[in-house]
């Protein structure tokens, strides 16, 4: 292909794509009408003989070459601003168009969406926040660019280059029992808690799963007679049997407001819930990035503290 046909513009459309996946958000990073910015991806298509972007269900995603791509382009992009004496835009979150994509765990999801999204409305109304379920490739999708972020329990040794972690916040676990259960008070003693009913989560993200993973480390062996899909199904199901559950304290105090529960301490200790946020080398100085990692920062320091051995 001879690249005097290639217009640059083009490279910078296909970078807004990239990061956008959406049509409408990568015409406003550019400052281009949705008319203008289909046009390029039309182009795009035409050149890459591949459609870039899809639609799976009610969103469009990344083809898998378009996927492949992001490295490249965002390499290309720090390129032509060094080469032109570029610096990077600022971001102005009351007037930057941004929609920002975390991955976080469901009990993350529980204890600091209230928080984030009041940063976020304050921030404008241009901003849009995008929160999708963690799952175990999320460290790969921070890597690639498909998300912005993802907040859960990672190992710190356990993840790809080009990933940077950061410490938010810690949690202990606690049993979970309906308030009016006959033995789960107190502090139960191992054979009784190995005694009762327990309900589980199955490990399937970075959260789920982990109090069972350390309690099977420990060599507890406890009835386990119903797994449930998601965490934030346990309290109800918990509230309407004699079942209990060994849950995050977080995830106790929230619900026991709302459902007849109550927490007991265990009858062992459990290393705590680590709670990290992961972000891309590669983007981790872009001002809106920075500014991201602040909100969910400023949204933590703004959390009840948990840390305190207060039974709910």
């Amino acid at each position: 292909m001879n690249l005097s046909a290639i217009d640059v513009n083009l490279v910078i459309a296909l970078d807004a794509l990239l990061r956008e996946r959406n049509v409408t958000y990568a015409a406003r990073r550019m400052g281009l009408s949705q008319p203008a910015m289909s046009h390029a991806l039309t182009r795009l298509r035409e050149l890459f003989s591949d459609p870039l972007l899809v639609r799976v269900g009610r969103q469009m995603a990344l083809s898998p070459r378009a996927e492949a791509m992001i490295p490249q382009v965002a390499s290309i992009m720090q390129e032509l601003a060094g080469l032109f004496g570029m610096e990077t835009p600022p971001f102005d979150p009351a007037t930057t168009p941004r929609a920002f994509r975390i991955a976080a765990a469901e009990y993350v999801d529980l204890v600091l969406l209230s928080k984030l999204n009041a940063a976020l409305a304050q921030g404008g109304k241009n901003l849009s926040l995008h929160l999708l379920p963690l799952d175990a490739r999320a460290a790969d999708a921070v890597r690639i660019g498909e998300v912005d972020l993802a907040i859960g329990a990672f190992p710190a040794d356990a993840l790809p280059s080009g990933v940077s972690r950061e410490e938010l916040f810690e949690d202990r676990f606690v049993g979970l029992a309906r308030a009016s259960h006959p033995r789960a008070r107190g502090r139960v003693d191992l054979d009784t808690y190995a005694a009762l009913e327990h309900v589980t989560v199955p490990r399937q993200g970075a959260h789920d799963g982990v109090a069972d993973d350390l309690i099977a480390a420990r060599g507890v062996q406890r009835r386990a007679v119903m797994t449930v899909s998601h965490v934030l199904l346990v309290p109800h199901v918990v509230a309407g049997s004699d079942h209990v559950a060994t849950v995050a304290t977080r995830i106790g105090r929230a619900f026991s407001s709302m459902l007849p529960l109550r927490t007991f301490d265990l009858p062992f200790e459990l290393p705590p819930l680590q709670i990290s946020m992961l972000s891309s080398t590669r983007t981790h100085n872009e001002p809106a990035q920075a500014w991201l990692r602040g909100v969910v920062n400023d949204a933590v320091a703004h959390m009840q503290d948990a840390g305190r051995r207060k039974r709910v």
